[in-house]
């Protein structure tokens, strides 16, 4: 099933700071440095008279850097290449991603292009806050200027006398102009629905765990919506906050969620609070009625839910949709600590629920009426997934290999 265009729904740049934010939570100093290097970047291109278009691939570029730092399992290799994977499969520049790859080339002491921009720029970045002078900072890039194009080295220059660098970055204006270059950049078609990709893939990379787990929902989540007639802005707004539904699951302590056995009161209070986070991550930046629609998906209709116990008076059907399809995918799903449940245990599940007033017995026989096509769409999902990732281990292999020939 091809997914849902839900480009008019949210803005790329929306999504763009969601992911910044959720990025933060796991790293806070990480990203600061990101963005930092994002201005340099974006002030060196414009010194440069760099076309747009190409700015902004390496503003994006330079905000994502180092982010597979972020994802380092027992498998990583090095962070550049968890970065690259990373940006390959999952974000918008697919095509662009291998700019970052600069220690892993072969050939890594002669930057041309776009790579002499983007590592010029991170190595000044660096520089500067160690040093916290732009002259010292210049100098020590000088002292390897062999491996930067020259019109670079004159552009960077420029910028050092030109602009108060550490105004800038000590006030926080860099990250406003970074934000405001982001607000107006013009994203493909193409572009704008991978965002939505990455959005959920940001989670699912966090914690593998619950690989899959917001993909296979939201799919669920549509196909009912769809075949309950809903209109179709309606659907996507709920494909669109199945995607996000967990992402406040970034700020639970990884011990929790990975945790393979039942979790104590404690935990589970902890656990609970992700709905809330999810809440603050996404306000502001998407829909009312899409957030709501996430941050109730644990409520529940006879009030046993959480976080606020509401129950089928305060819910709208949108939301009732989403908590159903959220149950239907983690049973269905292999998790730390259960296997996955047959089809056949997953309705008997959904029919006590509906039995206890907790599920809508409308919305659990839409699913059990058309569970063929519904788990149909979902395990495509799951087997596309699988493709990707068995695509990016080969490739991490790869590059580790030609790092260790070189």
């Amino acid at each position: 099933m091809r997914e849902p265009n839900c480009t008019r729904i949210v803005p790329a740049k929306n999504l763009w700071e969601i992911a910044i934010e959720f990025l933060e939570q796991i790293d806070d100093k990480l990203m600061e440095f990101n963005l930092k290097y994002a201005f340099i970047t974006y002030k060196l291109c414009k010194i440069e008279k760099v076309p747009n278009k190409d700015i902004k691939k390496l503003v994006f570029l330079s905000c994502f850097n180092d982010v597979g730092k972020l994802y380092a399992r027992d498998n990583a290799t090095t962070t550049e290449i968890e970065t690259y994977l990373f940006l390959k499969y999952f974000s918008p520049l697919k095509g662009n991603a291998s700019l970052i790859l600069f220690e892993t080339k072969k050939n890594k002491y002669n930057y041309t292009g776009d790579t002499s921009k983007l590592y010029l720029a991170r190595s000044f970045t660096k520089y500067l806050l160690q040093y916290n002078s732009k002259e010292l900072a210049l100098n020590a890039v000088m002292v390897e200027k062999d491996k930067y194009a020259y019109q670079d080295l004159i552009a960077l220059n420029k910028l050092v006398l030109k602009i108060d660098l550490f105004y800038e970055l000590n006030s926080m204006h860099y990250k406003t102009i970074v934000y405001k270059y982001i607000s107006k950049m013009i994203f493909s078609n193409r572009e704008r629905n991978k965002f939505f990709t990455m959005l959920s893939s940001l989670f699912e990379m966090y914690s593998l765990q619950t690989l899959y787990h917001s993909k296979v929902t939201a799919i669920v989540a549509y196909k009912i919506s769809k075949k309950m007639k809903l209109k179709n802005t309606r659907c996507k707004k709920i494909y669109v906050a199945a995607l996000a539904h967990d992402l406040g699951k970034v700020k639970i302590p990884l011990k929790i969620l990975e945790k393979p056995d039942k979790l104590t009161d404690r935990e589970y209070s902890t656990m609970k609070k992700h709905v809330t986070y999810t809440k603050d991550l996404l306000r502001n930046k998407m829909d009312y009625d899409i957030i709501e629609i996430a941050y109730r998906h644990h409520e529940r209709l006879d009030g046993s839910g959480y976080p606020n116990k509401y129950s089928k008076t305060d819910l709208t059907l949108d939301q009732q949709i989403l908590q159903v399809s959220d149950v239907i995918s983690a049973l269905i799903a292999k998790r730390s600590y259960k296997d996955a449940w047959s089809i056949d245990k997953t309705i008997e599940v959904l029919d006590a629920s509906v039995e206890k007033n907790q599920f809508s017995k409308e919305i659990v026989g839409c699913f059990k009426k058309n569970q063929s096509k519904i788990l149909k769409a979902a395990n495509k999902i799951i087997v596309q997934a699988d493709k990707i990732y068995d695509r990016i281990n080969k490739e991490r292999l790869s590059l580790t290999s030609m790092i260790n020939q070189e």
